[in-house]
């Protein structure tokens, strides 16, 4: 049940931010879009394994995989924001 409740959760984020984006006028570029989506699947990933290592009782594992995959979905983000501001810019 939690998933389901987690997927729809998920599910009526991403539609917030795409109607969002509709209202204030963004248009997003392809890469746009896919650094921002591999930088949210891996926001997920680190907390999904960071909680999971966390069940099982390895602590220091659940961080260093949280480090992994969080410092790399940060900067992805970081990237995504800066080429929006960027764009929102020049238009």
């Amino acid at each position: 049940m939690p998933t389901f409740i987690g997927t729809l959760l998920l599910g009526a984020a991403i539609l917030g931010l795409v109607l969002w984006l509709r209202s204030s006028k963004i248009n997003l570029r392809w890469y746009e879009w896919l650094c921002g989506a591999l930088g949210f699947l891996l926001v997920i990933g680190a907390v999904q394994h960071y909680f999971g290592s966390l069940t099982e009782g390895y602590s220091t594992a659940g961080l260093f995989g949280a480090l992994i995959l969080g410092v790399p979905a940060l900067i992805l983000l970081a990237v995504t924001w800066q080429l929006v501001i960027r764009h929102k810019k020049t238009a």
